[in-house]
């Protein structure tokens, strides 16, 4: 019987140091408007999981992390275009853990995406990254644990207004020194995205990249080796957008045809003579 306590809270431990060194995105916050855990964000993959990662860059869900491709978030949280949303990381359901684990070391990155677009096609843009500091040697995940989960993201000036989406993610490194072949190694993505309305902004529609699809499972910054001696790190993906980079379309095309109103015309003028 004692063996099989022992066994059972070794387990317990060693779930528990798994668990806490994953994380998720908890709550937002505009303004002065903290928003509470959950809200304007997507349903999380699980009850219990929610902090576990992806680790496919193929798979659909790791886009989101969410029950379905097609989870809708409870509501938009509205803000303007050129001012900032403040996304807080966290391990556990409390604002009081930290973002992640420091061994997991890795980029931060957010993109924004039409909310119309349910995040399909090449319609994600690039709107933040951070990654490794050679000079303090430090990664974008010790920087958000530094501010106690917390990360400040300008949304463009020049937007669209509109309903988006915004992916939040941090890839940890620390399995990532080989592929991701369908075991434990490889990179881990922690993304979830929120729905927001913004308003003002100009014309603009940022091209973008689709998700999955950007990432491939061998491709430098997707592959790196952490324990091995290094002095930089390029982030994976696209550039960051900035204000007057090229447009894409304002709407996706669907590909409908449109009435040939002249034709119809001609046809019924031809009838009356």
């Amino acid at each position: 019987a004692g063996t099989f306590i022992c066994l059972q809270l070794a387990l317990v431990a060693m779930f528990s140091w798994t668990a806490s060194a994953h994380t998720h995105l908890r709550d937002l916050k505009i303004g002065t408007t903290q928003y509470e855990r959950g809200v304007c964000i997507r349903p999380y993959n699980s009850t219990t999981m929610f902090s576990f990662p992806s680790k496919d860059p193929t798979d659909k869900y790791m886009r989101c992390r969410t029950p379905s491709v097609d989870s809708k978030a409870d509501k938009q949280c509205d803000i303007k275009a050129g001012s900032k949303v403040t996304i807080s990381w966290h391990e556990t359901e409390v604002n009081t853990s930290r973002a992640i684990n420091p061994s997991h070391m890795g980029p931060c990155i957010v993109w924004i995406a039409p909310l119309e677009s349910n995040g399909e096609g090449d319609v994600w843009a690039k709107i933040f990254e951070d990654g490794y500091n050679p000079k303090t040697k430090k990664w974008c995940i010790d920087t958000v644990n530094d501010n106690n989960g917390t990360l400040d993201i300008t949304i463009p000036s020049d937007i669209l207004a509109g309903k988006y989406l915004l992916r939040t993610e941090i890839i940890a490194l620390h399995l990532a020194a080989v592929p991701f072949t369908g075991g434990k190694d490889g990179a881990e993505y922690y993304s979830n995205c929120a729905e927001l309305t913004v308003s003002g902004g100009g014309k603009t529609v940022p091209k973008g990249v689709a998700i999955p699809g950007v990432y491939k499972v061998d491709m430098p910054g997707i592959v790196f080796n952490t324990s091995a001696p290094f002095t930089s790190y390029k982030i994976p993906g696209p550039p960051v957008y900035k204000v007057g980079d090229p447009s894409g379309p304002t709407k996706p095309d669907t590909g409908a045809k449109k009435p040939c109103i002249k034709k119809r015309r001609r046809r019924q003028l031809t009838e009356d003579l």
